[in-house]
C-alpha cells in the first residue's frame, strides 16, 4: 500500500501545473464569455458562501482592514500608472 501512496504523491507533484492552470483559465474565460459578466459575480458569491460555511466569522475585522489597504494600494498604483501613459 505504501508504494501506491508514494507513486500517487509523486504523480501529483510532478504533473504539468502550467497546463492545468492554462486549462482552468481557458474554461473560466469561455464560461464567463458565454454567460456574461454576471457569471463571474455568481461564482464569487458561491465562493463567499462556501467560506462562510467553513468560517462563519470570516472575514475578521483585521482581514477586512488588510483588504481595504490592499485595494487602496492597488487604486493608487492604477492612478499613477494612468499618468505615465505618454500624456
Amino acid at each position: 500500500m505504501k508504494g501506491v501512496i508514494t507513486r500517487d504523491i509523486r504523480g501529483y507533484v510532478s504533473r504539468d501545473w502550467g497546463a492545468a492552470r492554462a486549462a482552468k483559465d481557458s474554461f473560466w474565460a469561455a464560461r464567463i464569455a458565454e454567460r456574461g459578466p454576471l457569471e463571474g459575480l455568481r461564482i464569487a458569491e458561491e465562493l463567499r458562501q462556501q467560506m462562510l460555511l467553513r468560517d462563519p466569522g470570516w472575514p475578521s475585522a483585521d482581514e477586512r482592514h488588510e483588504d481595504l489597504l490592499a485595494h487602496a494600494r492597488l487604486s493608487e498604483r492604477l492612478r499613477r500608472g494612468g499618468r505615465t501613459g505618454g500624456r
